[in-house]
């Protein structure tokens, strides 16, 4: 019974503490956590990424992203799209979502944006995945024996809505954004979950060491009603191909969670790889492993429309 308990209070605050997903490479991809940084790569981008938390723990987190964002002129901002999906041991979270931004240029190499986004989040419970110590589980069935767990999955949904302003300054970069802004309560009988707000502040920037290497520095900070954890990374990149960076999660001592690095390279003109790997440094770490994500991104790397033929005829004609 003790391990019973144990397993629901555990996952139970995973869960709250997850609704918003960790990302290693959320700290290269602004708009993952900041719907106003969308569409100012002036290109269409595609990013796609999995990720394995805590690995070698059983039931351990594991997370799948996916987004497409553009520039869009004629409204001077962008457009977006996303999916996320989360399982963490007999639970899943699932999340769709739209947005919108727009730019508005403040001076040379300088701007400012304002966006949201909003969707719909989907919260599932596997009841054929829970266990309790007086259940019948053998030969295929699934019987807890306790008339307030189902053994079959069991679901609700709720709305989300995001907000965020995004500036940039040549090569300085600021954001903050709040997800979760407005949203319902998924209704999970007999459960109700309440969809918390989370808070997230970030800052980049690119030095330019010389014509071959330039460094990215970045930070981001995060908080909910528990906990406030920030998060500094240093990368280096060379010829615009290879990139090698090193992270900390955590920087005050009471919230360090990982230290890790994270590898890029770029595959041709479109396509770029990134791997990241992070080793646990909390107090359960022998508990499970590290964590390691997996992201593959896709820049179209031309202003959509750019290179079509214009409305002429380039043909004489005889009459």
């Amino acid at each position: 019974m003790k391990k019973l308990i144990f397993f629901f209070l555990f996952f139970a605050t995973v869960l709250h503490g997850q609704q918003v997903e960790q990302y290693s490479f959320a700290m290269l991809h602004d708009g993952l956590r900041n719907p106003a940084a969308v569409g100012t790569s002036e290109s269409l981008q595609a990013v796609g990424l999995v990720r394995q938390q805590w690995a070698g723990f059983s039931g351990s987190p594991s997370s799948q992203y996916f987004s497409l964002d553009m520039p869009v002129g004629i409204m001077s901002g962008g457009v977006s799209t996303g999916f996320q999906q989360t399982n963490i041991g007999a639970h899943k979270i699932q999340r769709i979502q739209l947005g919108i931004s727009y730019q508005k240029v403040v001076g040379d190499d300088a701007f400012v944006a304002i966006g949201t986004r909003g969707g719909l989040l989907r919260i599932e419970y596997d009841g054929s995945k829970l266990r309790t110590p007086g259940g019948d589980y053998g030969n295929g069935q699934v019987n807890h024996h306790d008339v307030l767990l189902s053994s079959v999955p069991f679901s609700g949904n709720t709305y989300t809505v995001d907000f965020g302003l995004y500036s940039r300054y040549r090569n300085l970069g600021i954001g903050v954004s709040v997800l979760n802004a407005l949203a319902g309560k998924a209704k999970i009988d007999p459960l109700s979950i309440p969809i918390e707000r989370h808070y997230f502040a970030q800052a980049n920037y690119k030095l330019e060491v010389s014509s071959a290497i330039s460094l990215q520095l970045r930070l981001q900070a995060y908080a909910n009603n528990k906990i406030v954890q920030s998060q500094a990374m240093v990368m280096g990149v060379w010829n615009g191909v290879y990139s090698l960076g090193i992270s900390l999660r955590g920087i005050e001592k009471k919230t360090r969670e990982s230290v890790g690095g994270i590898a890029g390279i770029r595959l041709n003109e479109h396509f770029q790889l990134f791997y990241s790997y992070e080793y646990n440094i909390l107090p359960l770490r022998t508990v499970f492993d590290a964590n390691h994500e997996v992201a593959v991104v896709y820049t179209l790397n031309k202003k959509l429309g750019e290179g079509r033929l214009p409305k002429v005829i380039y043909n004489p004609r005889y009459f």
